[in-house]
């Protein structure tokens, strides 16, 4: 098959690249080439000398005129070739990357490959009579096309320039040497390989150009989008924590504010008034907390908490929220515990009651008559392709069953999608933001369990899901039921906390109006600053044992009036007491807003709208409060109350979110840290300065929490709550106690290893 002079064209056409690479590429190429003709000169360098010592052997020790006047030129030829050695060494320079690259570059590695072929084919006509080869040319006219990026006009350049250079020197040292013109046929069947070579070299250089570029290109495409993606779902957040505040802040008051009427005398028609629109903001809240979660999940920012909790409460305060939809429907709503099912457990009881919640609300919804029950049981085997989770090793399975319309098998595992809904039509006759679901699969999956869903249409809907747990306390189990029972009646709230004087920090008069109406209940006596330079002017002139302190104000922030509180800074003076408890109310329910108000050293934090029971239980996490019938109750059921543990990883690992090694690696110093501790507050105790036991004791607790030394940790606060209130005797008999279970956790923190 004959090739046409366009075939080759073709084949020997040079690939282009677009105007705007081209110097771009000329710099890659400038740099690859003096890089690699850099390196190949050392090698060069050394063969010179081990040629120049072979040649001594070989030609000036042979006893003919002809070789004594061959190794003088030599003597003369070698030097000037180490000489260009070291001066291509010189210009090349250092080559670290683009930014070394001068205007020399573009034609030094050219000047380079030019003279050492030259160079080459001088001495190899001079040699020839004595070596009959000229394979030193073959080397110096195939190798740098083969090597180096060379384009197709300085390929015809270097093959030119060497043919002449090497049938010059022949010419010139050997006109009468037969042999010469069959070296000469050899060398242009070699240029022509060199030219093809040099042809695939450079089409492949600029074929890694191109990728390369085009990779980088792709990357930053990709990192914009990144950006831009990272750049969307923060203004979706701003825009969520925005909206959130604005719509907690007046949401605080409204609920408030009929809390507080219900707690007035009423006759049965206010009642019901104020009843419906307590119920109706309690709704309102309810979908904006169900966004705030779908966000909070999308991000991955949601985190679930770890207490104690006793399952019958939590699932009887679920159907409690759902009662009365379904006594309106004449649905009977039953609950059924299997035997052997563990009662008290820990993990995240508002997250189970919020999943257990959306399912009975989806059943008394779409269902018009007969039941929605609830089932729990043990789960004894660990589901396929789950491994055993040694944190939380108790497992669940709940069902809730309804005889209501049953959902279309075609829509199956779809109605766990956002946004997603049986009927999504515009004359559906159920409402709903569609994002119930979707929040319960995520929660689920984060207690580590599945949910699943067995229905057909017109025979009811079952939904399965299952969770992990820890083992519970009942003691604190017990409480935090009793808490719960009354935060979750508006009419009944009666929580234990600590009399005590509070300074209540806020700008906002509705605000201020609705929290003294709460704190007075709680028999606090209460001192208002309206906002931060007031409130540090208060704390230079009086103590207090708690501040309540809003974060939104204008001017001086709650989270700058916290940090010169904490320094010590007062208005004019110094505050007197830099360590006082702070707990933080804000309308941002986002989770950094909690991280930051941890790192900015305040101790407690509750979301507006807060209601009594929320803050009288933020409270007496921080002042203390006994609950009077806790251990009766327990007693009365015949469960002896646990005691705290010692020293519980688990707790640790789920407080501060790393692993359990490196939870073991902190606990010694922690426990030193503890110990150090624990002898200042015994000298605040001996020397009557029960403010520095205060300190100490509240420094304690926080380090004793986050190695879940339980024991440690509430025996700390109950110190700090007694050296608050200036009761040496109580703050001794604590010190005692505090002091055993110190010895007791260094005993197991010992037991580790």
């Amino acid at each position: 098959m004959a090739l046409s002079p366009d075939g080759l064209l073709h084949i020997i056409r040079q690939p282009g690249l677009p105007p705007d690479l081209n110097a771009r590429f000329r710099q890659e190429v400038d740099l690859s080439n003096s890089r690699r003709l850099k390196a190949v000169t050392w090698l060069l360098f050394t063969s010179l000398v081990g040629y120049l010592f072979a040649d001594y052997f070989t030609i000036s020790r042979a006893a003919t005129p002809r070789a004594h006047e061959m190794w003088t030129g030599i003597l003369i030829m070698r030097p000037v070739a180490l000489a260009a050695c070291g001066l291509f060494l010189w210009l090349f320079g250092p080559l670290r990357g683009v930014e070394d690259l001068r205007p020399r570059h573009a034609w030094v590695w050219k000047a380079y490959i030019s003279f050492f072929l030259v160079y080459t084919a001088v001495i190899v006509g001079y040699m020839f009579p004595l070596k009959m080869s000229i394979g030193p040319v073959y080397i110096f006219m195939l190798g740098p096309p083969a090597f180096i990026a060379m384009t197709t006009r300085q390929a015809v350049l270097h093959q030119t320039l060497g043919m002449a250079a090497v049938a010059g020197s022949l010419l010139a040292f050997v006109p009468e040497s037969a042999a010469v013109k069959y070296h000469l046929i050899n060398a242009m069947i070699i240029s022509w390989i060199s030219f093809i070579v040099a042809h695939v070299t450079y089409a492949s250089a600029v074929r890694d150009f191109l990728n390369k570029h085009l990779i980088e290109k792709r990357n930053t495409q990709l990192e914009e989008a990144r950006k831009s993606a990272e750049a969307a779902s923060q203004a979706k957040s701003d825009f969520l924590a925005a909206i959130s505040h604005e719509i907690r802040t007046p949401m605080n008051a409204v609920l408030g504010m009929t809390e507080a009427t219900l707690h007035t005398p009423l006759d049965s028609r206010q009642r019901d008034y104020v009843e419906t629109a307590h119920e109706s903001a309690l709704h309102l809240l309810d979908v904006l907390n169900d966004v705030l979660d779908f966000s909070r999940m999308e991000a991955r920012r949601l985190r679930l908490e770890s207490r104690d909790f006793d399952l019958p409460e939590v699932v009887l305060s679920a159907l409690k929220t759902v009662r009365l939809q379904a006594e309106l429907k004449g649905l009977d709503l039953d609950f059924e515990i299997m035997p052997g099912t563990p009662r008290f457990l820990r993990g995240d009881p508002g997250r189970l009651r919020q999943v257990l919640i959306n399912l009975l609300g989806n059943g008394v919804k779409f269902t018009d008559s007969g039941h929605v029950r609830v089932t729990v049981g043990e789960l004894r085997e660990v589901p396929p392709g789950r491994e055993a989770d040694s944190a939380r090793p108790i497992g669940l399975r709940f069902c809730v069953t309804d005889s209501g319309r049953g959902i279309p098998t075609e829509l199956g595992e779809s109605i766990f999608e956002a946004f997603s809904q049986a009927d999504g039509t515009s004359s559906r006759t159920y409402g709903g933001s569609g994002l119930g679901l979707a929040i319960c699969r995520d929660l689920v999956k984060l207690m580590g369990g599945d949910i699943s869903v067995s229905s057909r249409e017109g025979r009811g809907s079952e939904f399965t899901f299952t969770a992990r747990f820890a083992e519970g306390d009942p003691e604190a189990a017990t409480q935090a039921a009793m808490l719960g029972a009354t935060m979750n009646d508006p009419v009944r709230q009666n929580v234990p906390v600590t009399p005590s004087r509070v300074l209540l920090v806020d700008d906002n008069r509705t605000n201020v109006k609705v929290a003294r109406l709460h704190l007075e209940r709680m028999g606090m006596d209460v001192a208002v600053a309206e906002s931060g330079a007031e409130a540090l002017m208060l704390l230079a002139e009086e103590d207090f044992d708690l501040v309540l302190m809003d974060l939104e104000m204008p001017g001086m922030d709650g989270h700058e009036t916290v940090r010169r509180i904490r320094g010590g800074q007062g208005a004019g003076r110094p505050v007197r007491r830099p360590d006082v408890p702070v707990l933080a109310v804000t309308a941002h329910a986002m989770g950094e807003v909690r991280q930051r108000c941890v790192k900015g050293g305040m101790d407690g934090l509750v979301t507006k709208p807060v209601s009594y029971g929320e803050l009288a239980s933020a409270m007496r996490d921080i002042l203390g409060g006994e609950w009077p019938g806790a251990t009766a109750a327990l007693q009365a059921m015949g469960i002896q109350a646990a005691a705290p543990p010692v020293l519980d990883l688990g707790l640790a690992v789920a407080a501060l979110g790393v692993s359990r090694a490196e939870v073991r690696h902190l606990v010694p110093n922690a426990v030193a840290e503890i110990r150090l501790k624990l002898g200042l507050a015994e000298r605040g105790v001996r020397t009557a300065t029960l403010r520095e036991t205060a300190l100490q004791a509240h420094t304690l607790k926080s380090v004793a929490a986050s190695i879940g030394a339980e024991a440690t940790r509430r025996a700390s606060l109950r110190l700090e709550n007694a050296a608050r209130r200036e009761d040496q005797e109580r703050s001794r008999e604590r010190l005692v106690a505090l002091r055993a279970e110190v010895v007791r956790l260094e005993e197991a923190a010992a037991a580790l290893g």
